[in-house]
């Protein structure tokens, strides 16, 4: 895969791909941390666990609570700061836990600059959401 593979990639296909492979990414921590043996190593384990498949789940399936209470994880600057925090947790004694951690920071650094640059387009946005601000404005309007 070339660079011309990857920058043929619309945004809206890209976005969900890197959230996914991060999500792995803690996946693949949490099982290193069950390893370990110890009671706080398989909570935080048990914590990424929950954490990352939830992240995929919520690629494919947006229930209308999570979208309501958690809207921070459909901008970019709410994304990046989850991420930054989650790889503050994922940080560990081995390894890939550095990579792992490596690559969540990076990537939400990346999502805090996406949200000061000219580039406004969520990394998933629901119809549901265009459509609620299209009705405000149509209420401001008037």
């Amino acid at each position: 895969m070339g660079l011309k593979t990857l920058s043929g990639l619309s945004p809206s296909i890209a976005w969900p791909i890197i959230n996914i492979i991060v999500s792995v990414l803690w996946i693949v921590a949490a099982i290193l941390y069950f390893v370990n043996g110890y009671f706080q190593a398989v909570m935080l384990g048990i914590f990424l666990l929950v954490i990352g498949g939830t992240s995929i789940a919520l690629e494919f399936w947006r229930p209308e609570v999570f979208v309501t209470h958690c809207f921070f994880l459909w901008n970019f600057m709410g994304r990046g700061i989850f991420f930054l925090l989650m790889g503050c947790i994922v940080l560990g004694h081995k390894v890939f836990t550095y990579v792992a951690t490596g690559f969540t920071w990076f990537f939400g650094v990346v999502y805090i600059a996406l949200w000061f640059s000219s580039l406004k387009l969520y990394p998933v946005q629901d119809a549901r959401m265009r459509e609620a601000e299209l009705q405000n404005d149509i209420a401001a309007a008037y």
